[in-house]
């Protein structure tokens, strides 16, 4: 044993405790046997911990099946949890998980470690908002409109429900902006923007900017006439805008087996080409 090594054994009681992660020792049946006082920082006393099973710190997500993974394989593995504080608000940690074994290779604990990366994480989700959002409406944006659209027509297939899309621009935008300005366009599009994010339903639906003065939403579980109901009510809002001469064309189409995002769209283009020259503005 090396000089520094000697030094550093009669403080490793005091490094465990006092560490800047939480730090479990746990045994083969995810009991845990030992907690710093990190611990603290989330609202439990280290000491009511002792003997606990270690998931009972975890949202009901995680089941244990890669702590059983770790035991049985005698292998080290790294993820990311959603550690519970003690009022039950959820904390992205990463946790490390490492098995410690004996001469006989029988397996006596694993060490655990947790580190808060909740900021990370909320840092990441604005960095992909960023990618995704449009600035000027707040909605999504085209590049993210395909990729959730394969994903939720997957969802729907799987679960057996019915998913549409509503596709519409302003009739005479152009106009509209040769006469008032880009600026005055640019407030209306936002305006525009918000009445759709009010007439969706929140964590249902999803609302795109396609691109210029188009414009396309995703509706999930659109059994019950509900595209329409909301095709309606965003047009109805924009009106009482009260913006001369300026109207929606609206197309709805639903998702049937086989049919490809792309031709998906193609379809829905259509109808709203036949709105604009026809008097029923919301075509089905």
């Amino acid at each position: 044993m090396n000089k520094m090594l000697e030094k550093i054994l009669p403080y490793i009681d005091k490094i465990l405790r006092y560490t800047n992660e939480i730090f479990i020792i746990k045994d083969t049946r995810n009991n845990i046997l030992f907690v710093n006082e990190k611990v603290r920082d989330y609202g439990y006393e280290p000491e009511s911990l002792i003997g606990k099973n270690y998931l009972n710190l975890l949202s009901p997500k995680h089941k244990g099946k890669r702590f059983h993974e770790i035991v049985n394989n005698k292998k080290a593995l790294n993820y990311e949890v959603e550690f519970l504080r003690s009022d039950g608000t959820i904390v992205n940690a990463l946790a490390t998980n490492s098995p410690v074994w004996d001469e006989s290779g029988k397996i006596l604990f694993v060490v655990s470690t947790l580190a808060d990366i909740t900021s990370y994480k909320q840092l990441q989700k604005k960095l992909v908002e960023s990618t995704y959002i449009d600035y000027l409406t707040g909605l999504y944006n085209i590049r993210y409109l395909y990729k959730r659209l394969e994903e939720e027509v997957s969802r729907a297939e799987r679960k057996g429900e019915k998913i549409a899309i509503i596709m519409f621009d302003i009739d005479n935008f152009k106009k509209f902006n040769d006469n008032y300005g880009h600026e005055n366009g640019n407030k209306l599009l936002k305006k525009l923007g918000s009445i759709i994010r009010k007439n969706i339903r929140k964590g249902v639906d999803l609302g795109f900017r396609f691109g210029g003065d188009e414009f396309l939403i995703i509706v999930n579980q659109a059994g019950n006439n509900v595209a329409f109901e909301i095709a309606s009510r965003i047009r109805e809002n924009f009106l009482d805008l009260n913006y001369k001469n300026l109207d929606m064309s609206m197309g709805i189409e639903y998702y049937t087996d086989n049919c490809s995002i792309k031709n998906l769209i193609t379809r829905v283009d259509k109808k709203v080409y036949i709105a604009k020259r026809s008097n029923e503005k919301i075509i089905k």
